[in-house]
């Protein structure tokens, strides 16, 4: 079992270190975080024309704080694709309490930017070598590479919030801001956030390393 953490707990670190995503800020409340009872659920608030990227990151990072031993759970398992829609605060609430929930894990897409720009060529990037001592030869190379179209890139920038609020108080004791740049896709983008969400609760001791260890 102590081998089996451990293994999690290097993975996160890996993670975080190769990852396409980084921490920008994070803070936790001075008050004791007391999680060792009840269930988590974790909350995407993602817009819906991309669904199944708040699925995935809902799911991997509820699946992550279980691999701890933590009783937690997706919003969309726990009440399908809708989740709290239409309800009222006394509405949510009375519902989270039905189920035992303890804490509410949020992620938040608070903006996701494109940016498309042009890489010119590099006009020294010759195909073969010249004499550079000949004008002509010289002339023709470089003119015809600095008119050559390049190529366009397009960049994709994601901004994260994630809050963690303790029940039934409403009390936010966990707040972290992320940054993702280019993720190679939705389901990489979903496992090394949840990675990297859950090393830095782990360094802010919101959450217990060996939570599940008898």
């Amino acid at each position: 079992m102590r081998r089996i953490k451990w293994i999690v707990i290097l993975s996160c670190v890996l993670l975080v270190q190769c990852s396409s995503s980084n921490i920008v800020s994070s803070w936790r409340s001075s008050d004791p975080t007391n999680l060792k009872t009840g269930r988590i659920v974790v909350v995407g608030l993602i817009k819906e024309s991309d669904q199944s990227l708040y699925k995935q990151m809902e799911n991997h990072l509820a699946d992550d704080l279980c691999n701890l031993g933590y009783d937690a759970i997706s919003s969309n398992e726990l009440y399908g694709s809708k989740a709290f829609e239409g309800l009222d605060e006394k509405q949510i609430i009375s519902n989270l309490e039905q189920h035992n929930i303890a804490a509410v894990l949020t992620i938040v897409l608070l903006s996701k930017q494109k940016e498309k720009y042009h890489a010119p060529k590099n006009a020294f990037e010759l195909t073969a070598p010249f004499n550079d001592d000949d004008f002509s030869v010289y002339y023709t190379a470089i003119y015809s590479k600095i008119y050559e179209e390049g190529y366009y890139i397009n960049d994709t920038y994601y901004f994260w919030e994630s809050n963690l609020f303790i029940m039934p108080e409403e009390k936010l004791v966990y707040s972290v801001q992320t940054q993702s740049f280019n993720p190679s896709g939705k389901t990489i983008l979903a496992h090394e956030y949840g990675k990297l969400i859950i090393h830095d609760m782990l360094e802010n001791k919101i959450i217990e390393e060996f939570h599940n260890q008898k």
